[in-house]
């Protein structure tokens, strides 16, 4: 239990540190969104059984959508849908053998 709070407070500090600079630095030089590429990279690394991607594209979506002046919730919804889209796709089409390599999270 307390490993689980732990692990949720961990993945909003992280979050909130990355929504932060994305949306001070990244947004004057350049278009990347960093949120993306690391939702494809925490959806490739974790266990198909677990929920961190979806948990980190909804924690993830809230703190953009608190730092933006479009509609709330909109890139909840758009981070939630790509994850999910992600990981229907590797579950259902992709396999990925040279990712079992990686700590999983």
């Amino acid at each position: 239990m307390i490993n689980k709070i732990i692990k949720i407070l961990l993945i909003l500090a992280f979050w909130f540190l990355i929504t932060i600079f994305q949306t001070s630095f990244l947004s004057i030089f350049t278009n990347f969104n960093l949120m993306i590429a690391l939702l494809i990279i925490v959806n490739l690394i974790e266990n198909p059984e677990n929920n961190l991607g979806l948990l980190s594209a909804f924690i993830g979506g809230l703190f953009l959508d608190l730092n933006s002046t479009y509609p709330f919730g909109l890139f909840t919804l758009g981070l939630v849908l790509f994850s999910i889209i992600i990981k229907f796709f590797l579950s259902k089409f992709l396999k990925i053998p040279y990712v079992s390599w990686l700590p999983k999270i």
